[in-house]
């Protein structure tokens, strides 16, 4: 299912949680790593899927499936785990 590029330790997004009054808002966003593969920095706007090719759109998707995989991320502790307390 998913290109050799895709299972890269450094996965290309990943999720983040914030609170939101009650609730917990989950979101995926873009993600830049150090060499010891500890997020450094993440896009401040979630992505979203744009393409002129729907082989692209299917290829980013592969991508953010593989986010899954990983620890969600806290926005308000980042770059540590986010632990729903």
């Amino acid at each position: 299912m998913f290109d050799e590029d895709i299972n890269d330790p450094y996965p290309k997004y990943r999720i983040y949680a914030q609170k939101s009054g009650v609730a917990t808002v989950y979101s995926m966003h873009e993600t830049v790593y150090d060499f010891d593969m500890i997020p450094m920095e993440y896009s401040k706007v979630p992505v979203s899927i744009i393409s002129l090719d729907p082989s692209d759109m299917i290829e980013e998707i592969e991508h953010m499936l593989y986010a899954f995989e990983h620890p969600i991320i806290s926005i308000e502790n980042f770059p540590e785990p986010y632990e729903n307390l």
